[in-house]
């Protein structure tokens, strides 16, 4: 990215301008496309390979980001149910958090398979590992299946897989699908894998738990376990009504999920960020906690279908959340920005509508929104997935329309004009003006305490460029700190 703008430090050593304005999404890594990308991911720790996951069962490695080479991972065409038209496939990719020294990595698909429930497509979560001979190949016949679970349609699969900041494995559900829960699995806890967050233990650690029996879907009761403070461990009652804490799925962190098609961790404040593709009313983002209830289907979002509700019945309302206007159709939920490249982006949630291919940037103090800004609106839309560029902190989009490249998210339009003109410091405060600025628009004051990478610039405060695009602005400092930086950026 290229700014115009300036940075200072305190003893005031030098100085340049640099501004900027625009966002867009290019084509990233061109020596290869993807079919129908559905998810994208690197390994703990790693900053030089790029996992892509396509929907028709492919996973492809991307290695040495900076002359990129793309080849297959690991396929599981052969066992995956995927359809170009609806919702099943391949459809989430996550590393364990000691991948490094155990290889271990999990996937969620939809397969055909045989279990007390019938013959026919499942959800299947399951582990696998890593060839031993060879780190950029996975090896299918290591797979361990943790759920395997029957399934009647096609759609509100969900399947998204994060390790949370307690070193838990998460993974999202849908309602199985249909229509408005025509399937009975909304607000349920004690009966099939559906409509939730699980949070399981991989790893078994001492003081976990057992999970209660399935009458099909376990292949084993050993190969997870449940962490002791799931919300729902030996609960009695849900939603008013008695429940057996025998029966209940302990593996639930959260609940009323429709088809939470994307979730994340904000990796430097841990909170969980869940988009949730709703029904004919709304799309929405929910802040999730261990217990949440995000409403399905006795809400859409913030539309109660359901009157009067259960007792007991306690709801986590909506972030934020949308109608079905000017082509949107169905939220793809994104990641929390932490690189370096787009300093004015740091900690905002990115988020984007399949259909209508607009992103946008928001921030929250709990359950006050700060900002929801439009950044763009892409004419080829499809959005399925947003990833992050481990060599740099980059946002990566993912485009299932078919075969696609990656895109990534760039700040463009730069302002060539912008001159600081005076700068004069005091013990607690830097005076800074300027011109060339474009007319009547706002800009943000960003600083750092340093400018070499990975430098993480911070917005201080806003300023007004006048009619003439002249602008002046006023930040305190720390009397006490030995240098300091500053950008000029619009936005």
């Amino acid at each position: 990215m290229v700014f115009r703008g300036f940075f200072l430090s305190f003893c005031l050593l030098s100085f340049h301008a640099f501004a900027a304005t625009g966002y867009t999404l290019t084509n990233t890594f061109r020596i290869a496309s993807f079919s129908y990308p559905v998810c994208i991911t690197s390994p703990p720790g790693e900053t030089n390979r790029l996992f892509v996951v396509e929907k028709d069962g492919g996973i492809a490695v991307i290695t040495n980001l900076a002359i990129p080479v793309v080849t297959g991972f690991m396929a599981l065409t052969n066992v995956i149910s995927a359809h170009t038209s609806d919702e099943q496939g391949l459809l989430g990719l996550v590393f364990h958090p000691g991948f490094a020294s155990n290889g271990y990595f999990y996937v969620f698909y939809t397969g055909t398979a045989t279990t007390a429930a019938g013959t026919g497509p499942h959800d299947i979560l399951s582990r696998f590992q890593v060839s031993s001979s060879d780190p950029n190949h996975g090896d299918p016949a290591s797979e361990l299946r943790y759920i395997v679970q029957r399934d009647h349609a096609v759609n509100h699969n969900a399947g998204d897989l994060h390790f949370g900041p307690d070193g838990y494995l998460y993974v999202s559900l849908g309602d199985e699908g249909g229509a408005y829960g025509q399937f009975g699995n909304s607000q349920k806890i004690d009966q099939n894998f559906f409509s939730a967050i699980m949070r399981i233990d991989v790893d078994n650690r001492p003081g976990s738990l057992p999970p209660n029996p399935h009458s099909s879907s376990l292949p084993s009761l050993t190969n997870y376990s449940i962490p002791p403070d799931n919300y729902f461990v030996g609960a009695t009652n849900f939603n008013g009504l008695p429940v057996d804490p025998a029966h209940v799925r302990s593996e639930f962190w959260a609940v009323g999920m429709r088809n939470p098609w994307r979730f994340c961790f904000d990796p430097v404040t841990g909170v969980c960020y869940v988009g949730h593709v709703g029904q004919t009313n709304s799309e929405w983002v929910n802040i999730v906690t261990n217990g949440s209830n995000c409403g399905w289907n006795y809400y859409e979002g913030s539309k109660q279908w359901t009157n009067p509700l259960p007792a007991n019945f306690t709801y986590t309302p909506p972030l934020v959340e949308y109608g079905h206007t000017n082509g949107r159709t169905a939220l793809i939920g994104g990641v929390v920005y932490r690189g370096s490249r787009i300093p004015q982006l740091n900690g905002a949630y990115l988020y984007g509508d399949y259909s209508s291919g607009e992103i946008w940037a928001l921030r929250n103090s709990g359950m006050s929104v700060t900002e929801n800004t439009l950044l763009l609106k892409n004419t080829k839309a499809g959005f399925s997935a947003f990833g992050v560029d481990p060599s740099n902190g980059d946002i990566l989009v993912a485009q299932c329309v078919g075969t696609s490249f990656l895109q990534r998210l760039i700040y463009t339009n730069k302002v060539s004009n912008l001159v600081i003109t005076q700068v004069v410091q005091s013990a607690s405060s830097v005076f800074i003006s300027g011109t060339g600025g474009p007319s009547n628009q706002s800009f943000y004051l960003l600083s750092s305490t340093n400018i070499q990478p990975p430098a993480i610039w911070s917005s201080t405060s806003t300023g007004l460029f006048d009619a003439t695009g002249t602008f002046s602005i006023t930040n305190s400092i720390e009397p006490s700190s030995s240098q300091g930086f500053f950008r000029i950026q619009v936005p």
